[in-house]
């Protein structure tokens, strides 16, 4: 197992090193962006601090052959479209795309979900229907379709691991190994205690016997880029 996605209110230090510690060889940072203003989304000029604090984190990680990607979790409107600039965006090595608005709609939500993978900024599908246990209940829509696209895109789908999230699910992964598409398993870190619950994820993708060549997370750092690279418009 080779990384964690971490949007945390711990230090990238603090998060590198105890990823570092549980046998990983890379990490992505996932903070909010500017749109979530009240989950501490950043905005293109902390984006860029962020991107040197980082670099100072590599450098002093370099001798564990551990390393820390650029990433962001990018907030989706409702039609798709993200609320960061689209060229700041592209200096990252990685971006999830989420829906953090309009989460209790109970109609079939397809084309939102199809819009959301046609933006080009967008890597990653993160934590797809918005589900939170006992709070809501998530998202509907033609699943099949929505990684059918996924996967004649080569984008991914997550597997946000956070106990009372688990999106998506063992019933959905299954329909998503059916359609062929990636699968990224991401903790929701805010801290680095957190980081264990990536057991959640690893137990999904194994009951729905996802195999690992699918899991962006047994990718090597560089092959993340590569693929991330590829994929841009």
């Amino acid at each position: 197992m080779h990384t964690v996605w971490s949007d945390g209110s711990a230090s990238i230090q603090e998060m590198a090193e105890a990823a570092a510690n549980r046998g990983y060889s890379f990490m992505a940072v996932t903070d909010h962006a500017k749109g979530l203003k009240i989950a501490g989304g950043i905005d293109e000029v902390q984006l860029r601090r962020q991107e040197d604090e980082i670099g100072e984190v590599n450098a002093a990680m370099s001798e564990r052959g551990f390393r820390v990607l650029r990433s962001i979790e990018l907030n989706l409107s409702p039609d798709g479209a993200g609320d960061m600039d689209a060229r700041a965006l592209r200096k990252l090595d990685l971006v999830l795309g989420c829906f953090h608005s309009a989460l209790r709609r109970k109609e079939d939500q397809t084309e939102r979900y199809l819009a959301a993978l046609r933006n080009t900024s967008v890597h990653v599908l993160g934590h797809p229907r918005g589900r939170i246990y006992n709070f809501r209940p998530g998202l509907t829509a033609d699943w099949s379709r929505v990684f059918a696209l996924a996967a004649r895109l080569d984008k991914a789908v997550e597997v946000d691991c956070y106990p009372d999230r688990q999106d998506l699910n063992v019933e959905l992964l299954r329909i998503a190994k059916g359609e062929g598409c990636r699968i990224s398993i991401g903790t929701d870190s805010h801290g680095a205690s957190q980081l264990a619950f990536m057991d959640f994820g690893i137990a999904a993708i194994v009951s729905a016997g996802i195999a690992k060549e699918r899991v962006l997370n047994f990718l090597s750092a560089d092959e993340i880029v590569e693929w991330s690279k590829s994929g841009r418009g």
